[in-house]
C-alpha cells in the first residue's frame, strides 16, 4: 500500500501563537513576546507516524514565507491530507490555503484545528468561505487526529469520529460527541522536533533556541474570560515527571535546545509536583534555563526558590486587573496585594517577572482601568503586557457581553493589542488601544527602565535582541486604525 503524506502547516497569515490554543495573540503585535514552536503539529505528527502516515511540517510565517512558496510546497509534497492550524483573528483569511489546496486538487482532504472550533456556534461553518474545508477537530487534535484518518482511510461513517465537525451532503454542519480528555498524558509521544526549523523559536532576550514543553492540561479555575477550561478540561492532567524530564533530555542531548518556556495553565497550582521535578532536573544535571506561568496566589518563597536552583529565570504571571472589584467579576480569585506580594518575592529571589494585564471588561469605567495601569507601573515587572478582553464564543465573557446588549461582533477577525471586538459600557475601542499604548509607553520607554535593562545586558546579541524588540515598540506606538475604516480588520498582520 502506498505510503500516506501529510502536510502539518501553520498559513502564511501573520505571526500568531497557533500552537497553543487558547492564547491565539498576535506576536508582532505585543510588547515582549517571542513566537514559540508548532507543538500542536508535532505532536500530531508524531501520532501520525504510529498509523503509516508520512508528515511534514512547515510554519510559513515563522519562515517569511508567502503564498508562492506554500503553494510550490504543497504541490511538491502531494500530500494525501493537510492539516491546518487556524485562529479565531485569522481563521477566514486562514481558509484560502484550502482554496487553494482545492483548486489544485480537489481529492486532497482538508482539516483545520483550533480552540475555535470547540466553541464557536457550528451554523456560522456554512458560510461560503468555509467550503474548501472537509473537516474541523473540536477537542485536542493529537488525540481524535489518528481515529479520523483510519475512518477516512477504511472508507467508514465519519459521524463515529469523535470531536469533529463536518459538512454533509445536504450541506449540513454535523458536530459529533466530544472525545474523552486522556487522562494519562504519557501516552502522548514526543512533538515531532526533527520536522520542525527550531532555530526559529527563539528565548526573546538572547535569541537561542527555546523549546516549549507542555507539562500539564486543563485547569479548575473559573476566569470568565478564559479558553483553558472549555478546550483542555477543568480537571489538572499532570504529565509524570519522568516523561517530563526525558522529553527536556531529548531536547538537549539530540537538538541541542537548552532554554525552554512550560507551558501549562498553571505551571505552579501543584507545589508538589513542581518541587519533584525542580528536583528531579537537578538530580539528572541538566544545566537548563526555562520560563513557567503561574497565578499569584499559587507560589511561595519555597517553590520560587527551588524552580531558580533548577535554572527558573523569569515566571510569568497572569495578573490581570488592579481593580479588586474587577478581579471579582471576572472570577480571577485573586487580589492587588497577592499580586504585589508574588512580585515582591520573585524580586527577593533574583527572578525575573512577566506581568500580564487585562482591560476592557465590560463594566469597566476609565478610573477602573486606571487601577490597573497604575498596579502596572507599581509592580515593575521586568517585562508587562498590556492585553485588551476578546469574547469568545463559549465563554462567560461572551454571555455577560451579549446580554448587556454590547456584542455588536464576534470574536472572529479581532484580536487583544489592536483590534478589539467590543466596547465596554464606559470606554470606547478606541480608548483602550489608546490606554494600552500609553500604559506600555510608560512602563517600556522611560529613561529607568532603559538604563536598568541596559546594566543587566551582557552580550552584544542581547543588545541587539533588545533592539528589536524596542523597534517594534515604537512601531506598534504609531500604527493608527480606526474601527470601521479600510484596514481595521486584520490590520496588522505581519
Amino acid at each position: 500500500m502506498r505510503l500516506e503524506k501529510a502536510l502539518l502547516f501553520n498559513p502564511p497569515v501573520g505571526m500568531y501563537q497557533r500552537g497553543e490554543d487558547r492564547c491565539q495573540a498576535e506576536v508582532e503585535g505585543s510588547s515582549a513576546t517571542s513566537l514559540r514552536p508548532p507543538n500542536d503539529l508535532g505532536y500530531i505528527a508524531s501520532m501520525l507516524r504510529q498509523i503509516g502516515v508520512l508528515p511534514f511540517i512547515a510554519d510559513y510565517p515563522a519562515e517569511g514565507k508567502q503564498w508562492e512558496q506554500f503553494e510550490k510546497e504543497f504541490k511538491a509534497v502531494q500530500p494525501d491530507f493537510v492539516v491546518m492550524s487556524i485562529t479565531t483573528p485569522t481563521i477566514k483569511d486562514d481558509m484560502k490555503a484550502f482554496s487553494l489546496i482545492k483548486r489544485w486538487d480537489s481529492n486532497i482532504f482538508t482539516i483545520a484545528k483550533g480552540a475555535h472550533f470547540s466553541t464557536c456556534n457550528r451554523d456560522d461553518l456554512k458560510e461560503a468561505v468555509y467550503d474548501p474545508m472537509d473537516v474541523a477537530i473540536s477537542g485536542e487534535a493529537e488525540t481524535i487526529m489518528n481515529n479520523l484518518i483510519l475512518a477516512k482511510r477504511q472508507g467508514s461513517d465519519l459521524t463515529r469520529v469523535r470531536g469533529i465537525l463536518f459538512r454533509d451532503r445536504r450541506g449540513q454542519i454535523i458536530q459529533t460527541d466530544p472525545e474523552s480528555f486522556w487522562t494519562d498524558l504519557d501516552k502522548i509521544p514526543f512533538p515531532a522536533r526533527d520536522l520542525m526549523k527550531n532555530s526559529l523559536y527563539t528565548r526573546p532576550d538572547t535569541g537561542e533556541p527555546q523549546a516549549t514543553i507542555q507539562t500539564s492540561r486543563g485547569c479548575p479555575s473559573q476566569c470568565i474570560f478564559c479558553l483553558s477550561p472549555l478546550i483542555s478540561g477543568a480537571n489538572l492532567r499532570e504529565r509524570s515527571v519522568s516523561n517530563i524530564v526525558a522529553e527536556l533530555e531529548e531536547c538537549v542531548y539530540q537538538y541541542n535546545i537548552k532554554n525552554f518556556f512550560f507551558r501549562a495553565d498553571t505551571f505552579t497550582l501543584r507545589k508538589s509536583s513542581v518541587i519533584e521535578l525542580c528536583q528531579e532536573i537537578i538530580k539528572r544535571k541538566l544545566k537548563i534555563a526555562w520560563v513557567a506561568n503561574s497565578r499569584v496566589n499559587t507560589i511561595d518563597e519555597e517553590r520560587l526558590m527551588w524552580m531558580k536552583k533548577a535554572g527558573c529565570w523569569l515566571v510569568a504571571f497572569g495578573i490581570e486587573s488592579g481593580n479588586d472589584e474587577i478581579q471579582k467579576l471576572i472570577k480571577k480569585g485573586t487580589t492587588r496585594a497577592q499580586a504585589i506580594e508574588a512580585v515582591s518575592i520573585c524580586k527577593k529571589i533574583g527572578l525575573k517577572t512577566y506581568g500580564f494585564f487585562l482591560i476592557g471588561f465590560p463594566w469597566e469605567t476609565r478610573e477602573m482601568i486606571m487601577d490597573t495601569l497604575r498596579l502596572a507601573k507599581e509592580l515593575r515587572c521586568t517585562f508587562s503586557e498590556i492585553h485588551i478582553a476578546i469574547p469568545y464564543e463559549g465563554t462567560e465573557l461572551y454571555r455577560i457581553v451579549r446580554d448587556f446588549g454590547i456584542l455588536k461582533e464576534t470574536a472572529v477577525g479581532h484580536n487583544y493589542f489592536s483590534n478589539p471586538a467590543i466596547d465596554t459600557m464606559h470606554v470606547s475601542r478606541e480608548e483602550l488601544m489608546n490606554l494600552r499604548k500609553k500604559a506600555l509607553r510608560s512602563l517600556y520607554l522611560n529613561p529607568g527602565y532603559i538604563a536598568k535593562t541596559l546594566v543587566q545586558i551582557r552580550s552584544f546579541k542581547e543588545l541587539k535582541n533588545y533592539t528589536r524588540y524596542g523597534i517594534r515598540l515604537v512601531k506598534n506606538q504609531i500604527k493608527r486604525v480606526t474601527p470601521g475604516t479600510p484596514g481595521w480588520h486584520g490590520a496588522d498582520k505581519a
